[in-house]
């Protein structure tokens, strides 16, 4: 179990660091396209940009990934787990492969303008913009869940957990969510969003290098005895 366990370990954070390095390209908008970047990540795959087909290219292959990498870790949870925690493991890694299709997704329908520039309309009434949007909240709702999950299966662990354990997911989704609503308001609002976003996306990267080792912790654990 041990051998094989580190195994699975090496395999999928490997594949979860690729994938959130190509999902946290942001930066390199600062050299091919400085003005898109201070808005949403998405206005530099937005068409007629300059190398948006380079950061469409980068997002699709990040959410093949991350669906490889679940699928890879859904088959170690099936083979593994015991079935009181088999549920909740299964129900986090699809979250988390949902939100990789989704940004799959999402990248291959570009929006058609950026916010703000002559000829661009309202968000509310651009058609790009609402389906483009339907793809991103549909992926942050995927990964939500898989958070939410393991909170779940770490709060009901073996005790000797240390309490900083059980908090670090609930702290990531406290403040993923902030800096995700906080992009949101600044958007319908028609002001700067880069920053708070490029945030938003970094804790993203984050929960994905972080994922495997919370489900290989609680596969290891034996459950608190009931009393």
């Amino acid at each position: 179990m041990n051998s094989l366990f580190k195994s699975y370990t090496l395999n999928v954070n490997a594949l979860m660091v690729v994938a959130a390095l190509l999902y946290s390209t942001w930066p390199l908008g600062y050299w091919f396209n400085p003005s898109a970047n201070q808005g949403l990540a998405s206005n530099l795959e937005a068409l007629s940009q300059p190398y948006n087909w380079l950061f469409i290219i980068l997002d699709v292959v990040s959410g093949l990934i991350i669906c490889y990498a679940c699928w890879k870790l859904f088959n170690f949870i099936n083979s593994n787990s015991v079935n009181k925690t088999r549920l909740g493991l299964r129900i986090t890694v699809i979250g988390t492969g949902i939100f990789g299709l989704f940004t799959s997704i999402d990248a291959l329908l570009p929006l058609n303008c950026i916010q703000g520039t002559p000829g661009c309309l309202d968000p509310l009434y651009n058609p790009y913009f609402i389906t483009h949007g339907i793809f991103s909240i549909g992926s942050i709702a995927g990964l939500s869940v898989s958070i939410f999950c393991v909170w779940l299966l770490l709060f009901a662990r073996d005790k000797t957990i240390m309490r900083q354990a059980h908090l670090t997911p609930a702290m990531f989704m406290v403040i993923w969510l902030g800096f995700g609503a906080f992009t949101a308001i600044l958007v319908f609002h028609n002001q700067s969003s880069g920053n708070a976003q490029h945030v938003f996306i970094t804790f993203c990267s984050l929960w994905l290098v972080t994922l495997p080792y919370f489900v290989g912790q609680i596969i290891r654990l034996k459950p608190t005895p009931v009393l």
